[in-house]
């Protein structure tokens, strides 16, 4: 309970680190993931730059797929980036580099929640949400944050041996975007893209649970070589990079 309570206080510290003098404050966090959810909504609903399909349909599909990616997006960023901005005060304490990576993890489960409240009223209101999943819906959400923990483990350090990789992490995070079906159905050549994609099955599940009659479009024994793959990368940063990454900070 030490460590968790020492967690929030780091998190509530990180926040205000990021939205001081903001003139919303924190609040500007959600308002831009609803103003992203919208924009892209009215792109592909309302421009009709959308699939074949029933409008209700589609619309579950495309907002699940935002619901889903843009905290994701925001963790695979903020994560890689946080040992670098708390670089003065881990000089000074004795907390380790572990519990500062968890700050991006706290509020990526805080971002989820609040992001998903106004999407699946709208899903219900359009009778597409499955009700009975929505708990499984964030047990998704949690363990898919925590798929990508493994590999921030890693790319955290790697930001502080190399400086800076944010600009290349932040270009990676668009080409993962547009290589998962977020705003399309997949299908042919782009379907066997999209296996390639650590992020498909693990979309496809979340879809799975809170979408009322979702069939699954993906083999989702497909994610096991990712999370092989993964928990390897995770392995290596913390018997390879520990040390390393105390000296460089």
């Amino acid at each position: 309970m030490g460590k968790l309570s020492i967690l929030w206080a780091l998190v509530r510290r990180d926040y205000a680190l990021q939205y001081a003098g903001s003139f919303l404050g924190i609040s500007w966090m959600f308002l831009q993931n609803l103003v992203l959810i919208s924009l892209y909504s009215f792109v592909f609903l309302f421009l009709n730059l959308r699939n074949p399909s029933s409008q209700d349909e589609f619309t579950a599909y495309l907002l699940t797929g935002l619901l889903y990616w843009i905290p994701m997006q925001e963790l695979l960023v903020r994560g890689t980036g946080i040992l670098t901005d708390n670089r003065s005060l881990l000089k000074r304490s004795a907390l380790g580099v572990d519990l500062f990576i968890w700050i991006p993890f706290v509020q990526f489960c805080i971002h989820s929640l609040i992001t998903s409240i106004p999407v699946f009223i709208l899903m219900y209101s359009s009778n597409t949400l499955n009700v009975s999943g929505i708990l499984w819906g964030y047990i998704t959400l949690f363990f898919s944050g925590l798929y990508l923990m493994c590999l921030l483990h890693y790319l955290s350090r790697l930001n502080v041996l190399l400086k800076d990789i944010s600009p290349l992490v932040r270009l990676f995070t668009q080409i993962l975007f547009w290589g998962i079906p977020i705003l399309y159905y997949p299908s042919g050549f782009l379907r066997d893209l999209n296996l390639w994609n650590p992020f498909t099955v693990p979309l496809d599940i979340f879809r799975t649970t809170v979408v009322h009659g979702y069939v699954p479009l993906f083999p989702w024994i497909g994610i096991f070589p990712f999370l092989i793959l993964f928990i390897s990368i995770f392995v290596l940063s913390k018997f390879k990079f520990q040390s390393v990454i105390l000296d460089e900070l």
